[in-house]
């Protein structure tokens, strides 16, 4: 008995010095964005691929999948071949002195601007956004007939939906998601972004090193761009397969605990760091900002949004430029320098309207005829009236850089752990949804722990649109935390 005993108080002893043992660790896990992208042609039939990659060092868990088209809408005014011919036969003109009647209608009707790469030459004087006129700047010089339309001036056509079939094919296992290829309106929504992003049934998990293969199938002519597929989700860095159960009961780090969602806490309180950057209107221009994490305590991101705050809709004509025109005021439109409370009963031909009356901050945002003003505007013929109302001159053209045409790519970036948060740089609508604000603010698959005094950075490449960006990333702040201040 005596031994029996003994040895009871051996094991009970053992087992008390034996460490618990620890359940398995998750490792960090962050939101994350996978994207493919296709080279759309125009060729209806045209079959594209791409592959996205999963990392060798996590496990990626998509829990939502959209997408978002960035069409090609400049082109130059006129045809390569009117250029060519005015360039053989060469004649000089100010630039602010072309009429709009010597621009094709279809510019007039959906859309022209100066081409942002010229803008500096051309209105050297100016700064983006003024509602000044032309004054004196290099829009006064004589230039080329055959340079203004092929280069300084670009046509800006309407916004096309795409139309496409779409396959995806798990490759490490072989299996497809859907039975046939799917309609993009049918899984996916519109490719504006006004449809909330589709969140998967069920979570998918892909395994380091996995890959999934996407197969678009065109089905739109004469439409050219870049189209993205993104996946949505988040990563576990360090695991293996299979981490949903892991994944569950994630906390974050003993400097910025996640807290529970539902619990009250006073030390923690709504808060929102918003990045604003002004949008010149030059395609391929690459803006940085960085978004300083306070030092008092962590931040966690729980979804984004943004938007663009443009200038107003409507262009006041500045007729008082009318007196700059070379050669002297053309008599059918010197009414026009008298105020305006006289323009009552004053008609004028709408077509020998120059640039220059336009504002320069609404040429550089972009103009056109306002849609339902077409009847107003054009004659039987189909051109544009010779007996147009004086009165309704200021309301008759609109600029085209609205919030919802706002297009641009972007990468976010944590400096605290020096990741990204997406494999490549995201266009707007595919990552974030429309600039308008219909859709809902997009929540991030798992809440984003941005530790003390680390930053939030983020690059924008420029692709359409001009004024002030806006990207807000919702969440709450983490105060007096233990160990903020180390």
């Amino acid at each position: 008995m005596f031994g029996q005993s003994r040895a009871r108080t051996h094991a009970s002893g053992w087992a008390a010095a034996r460490p618990p043992l620890k359940p398995p660790s998750a490792g960090p896990v962050m939101p994350y964005d996978l994207a493919a992208t296709f080279k759309i042609t125009g060729r209806p039939g045209n079959l594209l691929q791409d592959v996205i990659n999963v990392s060798t060092d996590s496990t990626f868990v998509a829990v939502g999948i959209g997408y978002g088209f960035e069409e090609d809408r400049e082109s130059t005014l006129t045809s390569q071949d009117e250029i060519r011919r005015a360039a053989a036969a060469p004649v000089s003109v100010n630039f602010g002195d072309i009429k709009i009647k010597d621009l094709p209608l279809a510019a007039l009707m959906e859309g022209f601007r100066v081409n942002p790469k010229y803008a500096h030459w051309i209105f050297p004087e100016q700064a983006i956004g003024v509602e000044n006129g032309f004054g004196e700047t290099g829009a006064s010089e004589s230039i080329t007939t055959d340079r203004i339309f092929g280069r300084l001036l670009q046509r800006i056509k309407t916004p096309t939906d795409i139309s496409f079939l779409i396959s995806l094919i798990d490759t490490a296992t072989g299996r497809e998601f859907q039975d046939q290829p799917a309609h993009n309106l049918a899984s996916l929504g519109k490719s504006n972004g006004e449809r909330p992003f589709r969140a998967l049934a069920k979570p998918f998990t892909f395994a380091p090193r996995s890959t999934l293969r996407i197969q678009i199938t065109e089905r739109t002519e004469g439409v050219t761009g870049t189209l993205f597929v993104v996946l949505y989700g988040y990563r576990l860095l360090g695991a293996g397969p299979c981490p949903e159960p892991v994944v569950r009961s994630m906390r974050g780090t003993e400097i910025c605990p996640e807290e529970t969602i539902g619990n009250p806490n006073a030390g923690t309180i709504p808060f929102d760091y918003v990045s604003s950057v002004e949008l010149t209107g030059r395609r391929g221009n690459i803006i940085e900002d960085e978004l300083p994490i306070s030092a008092d305590g962590g931040f966690v991101a729980t979804s984004i949004g943004y938007g663009l705050a443009a200038d107003q809709q409507d262009v006041r004509l500045q007729m008082g430029e009318i007196a700059r025109v070379a050669g002297g005021t053309p008599i059918l439109l010197r009414p026009l320098l008298n105020a305006r409370s006289v323009w009552t009963g004053v008609n004028i031909p709408l077509g020998d309207l120059p640039l220059r009356v336009f504002p320069v901050s609404a040429l550089l945002d972009g103009i056109r005829i306002k849609p339902g003003w077409l009847r107003l505007a054009l004659d039987n013929g189909g051109r544009l009236a010779n007996a147009f109302s004086a009165e309704l001159l200021d309301g008759a053209f609109e600029r085209i850089n609205r919030p919802v045409d706002v297009s641009f790519r972007y990468a976010i970036t944590d400096t605290g752990t020096g990741r990204e948060m997406q494999n490549q740089r995201l266009n707007n609508i595919a990552g974030l949804g429309i600039a308008n604000g219909d859709r809902p603010f997009k929540p991030l698959p798992r809440s984003m722990v941005f530790l003390p005094r680390s930053t939030i950075r983020l690059e924008i490449e420029e692709l359409f649109g001009r004024g002030q960006l806006y990207i807000a990333f919702h969440g709450y702040k983490l105060l007096h935390r233990q160990g903020a201040s180390r």
